[in-house]
Protein backbone atom coordinates (compact mmCIF):
# COMPACT_ATOMS: atom_id res chain seq x y z
CA UNK A 1 0.00 0.00 0.00
CA UNK A 2 1.37 3.42 -0.97
CA UNK A 3 0.81 6.41 1.31
CA UNK A 4 1.29 10.13 0.79
CA UNK A 5 0.92 12.69 3.55
CA UNK A 6 0.30 16.22 2.37
CA UNK A 7 0.14 19.15 4.79
CA UNK A 8 -1.06 22.36 3.17
CA UNK A 9 -2.30 25.77 4.30
CA UNK A 10 -6.09 25.86 4.70
CA UNK A 11 -6.14 28.67 2.14
CA UNK A 12 -8.25 27.68 -0.88
CA UNK A 13 -5.38 28.51 -3.24
CA UNK A 14 -3.65 25.32 -2.08
CA UNK A 15 -6.58 22.93 -2.57
CA UNK A 16 -5.44 22.27 -6.15
CA UNK A 17 -2.29 20.65 -4.79
CA UNK A 18 -4.45 18.05 -3.01
CA UNK A 19 -6.49 17.61 -6.21
CA UNK A 20 -3.36 16.84 -8.23
CA UNK A 21 -2.18 14.23 -5.75
CA UNK A 22 -5.63 12.57 -5.63
CA UNK A 23 -5.78 12.46 -9.42
CA UNK A 24 -2.29 11.02 -9.71
CA UNK A 25 -2.86 8.24 -7.19
CA UNK A 26 -6.34 7.54 -8.54
CA UNK A 27 -4.98 7.12 -12.06
CA UNK A 28 -2.35 4.65 -10.81
CA UNK A 29 -5.09 2.30 -9.56
CA UNK A 30 -7.41 2.88 -12.52
CA UNK A 31 -10.06 4.91 -10.75
CA UNK A 32 -12.40 6.40 -13.30
CA UNK A 33 -12.46 10.13 -13.94
CA UNK A 34 -15.85 10.23 -12.18
CA UNK A 35 -14.44 8.48 -9.09
CA UNK A 36 -11.48 10.87 -8.96
CA UNK A 37 -13.86 13.83 -9.29
CA UNK A 38 -15.95 12.41 -6.43
CA UNK A 39 -12.88 12.41 -4.19
CA UNK A 40 -12.03 15.95 -5.23
CA UNK A 41 -15.56 17.07 -4.32
CA UNK A 42 -15.26 15.39 -0.92
CA UNK A 43 -11.95 17.16 -0.28
CA UNK A 44 -13.37 20.51 -1.35
CA UNK A 45 -16.33 20.11 0.97
CA UNK A 46 -14.11 19.15 3.91
CA UNK A 47 -11.65 21.96 3.32
CA UNK A 48 -14.16 24.71 2.62
CA UNK A 49 -14.43 27.38 5.30
CA UNK A 50 -13.75 25.18 8.31
CA UNK A 51 -11.48 26.48 11.03
CA UNK A 52 -9.00 24.38 12.89
CA UNK A 53 -5.63 26.01 12.54
CA UNK A 54 -3.52 27.31 9.73
CA UNK A 55 -2.88 23.95 8.09
CA UNK A 56 -4.72 20.79 7.14
CA UNK A 57 -3.27 17.37 6.50
CA UNK A 58 -4.50 15.02 3.80
CA UNK A 59 -3.26 11.44 4.05
CA UNK A 60 -3.87 9.37 0.91
CA UNK A 61 -3.47 5.60 0.89
CA UNK A 62 -3.49 3.65 -2.33
CA UNK A 63 -4.21 -0.05 -2.52
CA UNK A 64 -5.16 -2.24 -5.46
CA UNK A 65 -8.83 -1.97 -4.50
CA UNK A 66 -9.30 1.62 -3.33
CA UNK A 67 -8.03 5.09 -2.63
CA UNK A 68 -8.50 6.14 0.98
CA UNK A 69 -8.20 9.66 2.30
CA UNK A 70 -7.94 10.97 5.83
CA UNK A 71 -8.39 14.72 6.29
CA UNK A 72 -7.84 16.77 9.44
CA UNK A 73 -7.34 17.58 12.15
CA UNK A 74 -10.50 19.47 12.93
CA UNK A 75 -11.38 20.78 16.41
CA UNK A 76 -13.42 18.34 18.50
CA UNK A 77 -17.13 18.74 17.82
CA UNK A 78 -16.79 20.87 14.69
CA UNK A 79 -17.93 18.20 12.23
CA UNK A 80 -20.18 16.05 14.44
CA UNK A 81 -23.21 18.30 14.03
CA UNK A 82 -22.72 18.61 10.27
CA UNK A 83 -22.34 14.86 9.84
CA UNK A 84 -25.44 14.18 11.96
CA UNK A 85 -27.56 16.63 9.92
CA UNK A 86 -29.15 14.61 7.13
CA UNK A 87 -31.41 17.22 5.54
CA UNK A 88 -30.42 19.56 2.75
CA UNK A 89 -27.11 19.62 0.94
CA UNK A 90 -24.36 19.69 3.51
CA UNK A 91 -21.26 17.80 4.48
CA UNK A 92 -23.10 14.59 5.37
CA UNK A 93 -25.02 14.50 2.09
CA UNK A 94 -21.94 15.25 -0.02
CA UNK A 95 -19.78 12.60 1.65
CA UNK A 96 -22.57 10.00 1.56
CA UNK A 97 -23.01 10.66 -2.16
CA UNK A 98 -19.39 10.71 -3.33
CA UNK A 99 -17.60 8.26 -1.00
CA UNK A 100 -18.14 4.53 -0.67
CA UNK A 101 -17.51 4.81 3.06
CA UNK A 102 -16.71 7.61 5.49
CA UNK A 103 -16.28 8.01 9.22
CA UNK A 104 -15.25 10.57 11.81
CA UNK A 105 -12.36 9.44 14.01
CA UNK A 106 -10.54 10.94 16.99
CA UNK A 107 -6.80 10.86 16.48
CA UNK A 108 -3.74 12.93 17.37
CA UNK A 109 -5.66 15.46 19.47
CA UNK A 110 -8.30 16.27 16.86
CA UNK A 111 -10.98 14.79 14.67
CA UNK A 112 -10.32 13.41 11.21
CA UNK A 113 -12.60 12.29 8.42
CA UNK A 114 -11.66 9.04 6.71
CA UNK A 115 -13.20 8.22 3.37
CA UNK A 116 -12.78 5.51 0.78
CA UNK A 117 -13.39 5.21 -2.94
CA UNK A 118 -13.18 1.76 -4.52
CA UNK A 119 -11.76 0.82 -7.89
CA UNK A 120 -14.48 0.33 -10.52
CA UNK A 121 -16.94 2.54 -8.67
CA UNK A 122 -17.48 4.83 -11.65
CA UNK A 123 -18.44 2.06 -14.06
CA UNK A 124 -21.94 2.22 -15.50
CA UNK A 125 -24.38 0.61 -13.10
CA UNK A 126 -21.87 0.55 -10.24
CA UNK A 127 -23.90 2.83 -7.97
Amino acid sequence: MDEITLTIPRDEDFHNVAHLVVAGLGARIDLTVDAIEDLRLALDELLRGRSGGDQVTVVLRRSDQALEAQVGPFPAGLLETELAHREGVGLQRVLATVADEFELVDEDGGQWVRLRKSVGDGAPGAR
